[in-house]
């Protein structure tokens, strides 16, 4: 017996095959970058903990690092937008526009907060953790409300 697949089936599946694809170029991407900065920070700061300030990477790793940043945040996510449906990409620009506005709300209602003395001065990494957490929600209010 033959194995007969519809032109729909056989779509379904390459549309399945690039997404892992994707998603495995992304977590390698992610995975060198973690590992070079992991394995050649020559100071004291800490990503996570605070004293990002404090990382020194060797002048030949950081243009590379650089390079595989914007290909994993910027390039990879724009050509991701065109391998989806139009109603997921809907709902990806929703979270990221719902990630751009956060940070264009939060970085002033934070320096506001500060003034008035009730958090510490915005830094770099919290400025991208709003970012981040409100993308992810944002999406998903997109993916469950539309």
């Amino acid at each position: 017996m033959t194995d007969t697949q519809s032109p729909g089936e056989a779509r379904t599946r390459q549309r399945q095959r690039r997404q892992m694809l994707y998603l495995g170029l992304a977590g390698a991407i992610g995975g060198v970058i973690g590992l070079a900065t992991g394995l050649f920070d020559q100071g004291a700061g800490n990503l996570f903990g605070g004293g990002w300030q404090e990382l020194e990477l060797p002048p030949m790793l950081a243009p590379g690092l650089v390079a595989l940043l914007i290909g994993g945040f910027v390039a990879l996510p724009l050509w991701g937008f065109r391998m989806i449906d139009d109603y997921k990409r809907e709902q990806n620009f929703i979270g990221f526009t719902g990630g751009c506005l956060s940070v264009l709300a939060g970085y002033p209602i934070w320096a506001v907060l500060h003034a008035g003395g009730f958090v510490p001065p915005p830094h770099a990494f919290g400025i991208f953790a709003i970012a981040y957490v409100s993308m992810i929600l944002s999406f998903l209010y997109a993916r469950w409300r539309l």
